[in-house]
């Protein structure tokens, strides 16, 4: 098996710190043998975060990208690597994600992703469930480009780019024969004083929906929920997510 760079792309904005710091700790203890690097781009210009690690990247900017689809591909232009993989700053992934996802990565189309995951409510986890699950995704830049990158949009530019993506792949994208066992997404609901995007529903032709997003982060860093100002993270699992998955395999069986 080849072990080509990945770079990992982690979009934030007015998250609380543990919350990011978790998602950090999961790229650090991540058993993929290649290079690999996360690239984190934040443009809530009330934090200014920082990671003393050289796989780590942290890029803040002092205005907001109009559209999620817009820093999206800010990202992806920034990043080293020409495997792709989505690395989203609120959720969980397990060690094996990147090892695994390239075991099964299909050169022929450029993509993988699989089909299902977990849910995870503070520390309960239900599933394995199916839905879009785009945060579990990794493509060829090759591929990115010639669809032509995430359109500008905010809520719902995940879905549209894997339907364009779609029509160049075809039929069955998506890997349906993923076990329990070998699930490594965790997606998380509910529990963190966190939001969703597609919590403040579709974007209208003026993309609001952003607006939204800004507002309440600037109410949750007035009622002192996130941090402001100069951020180092420390990164960490206020659980361990590994076992905790075990445990809920074991019920299944």
């Amino acid at each position: 098996m080849d072990y080509p760079g990945i770079s990992c792309m982690c979009l934030t904005f007015g998250r609380p710190t543990r919350i990011l710091e978790e998602a950090v700790y999961s790229f650090q203890h991540q058993d993929y043998r290649g290079e690999k690097e996360l690239l984190i781009l934040n443009d809530f210009d009330q934090q200014h975060f920082r990671c003393e690690d050289e796989q780590v990247t942290v890029v803040n900017v002092p205005a907001r990208f109009h559209t999620v689809g817009e820093k999206r591909n800010a990202a992806a232009a920034l990043c080293r690597f020409d495997l792709l993989a989505v690395w989203d700053d609120d959720d969980i992934y397990l060690p094996h994600r990147l090892t695994f996802s390239m075991s099964k990565y299909d050169e022929s189309t450029r993509f993988f992703k699989p089909s299902k995951a977990f849910v995870i409510n503070d520390d309960w986890i239900t599933g394995p469930f199916s839905n879009l699950f785009h945060g579990g995704a990794i493509w060829h830049r090759s591929l990115f480009d010639e669809v032509g990158g995430y359109a500008h949009m905010g809520s719902g530019q995940d879905m549209d780019l894997e339907g364009r993506f779609q029509r160049v792949i075809g039929p069955g994208k998506d890997y349906v024969e993923i076990t329990p066992e070998e699930i490594f997404y965790l997606y998380r609901w509910a529990g963190t004083h966190s939001y969703h995007l597609s919590g403040f529903g579709r974007d209208g032709p003026d993309h609001s929906g952003g607006d939204k997003v800004l507002d309440y982060a600037t109410r949750e860093l007035r009622a002192g929920r996130i941090d402001g100002g100069e951020i180092a993270l420390l990164p960490h699992w206020d659980t361990d997510y590994t076992q905790l998955v075990a445990d809920h395999v074991a019920t299944l069986s």
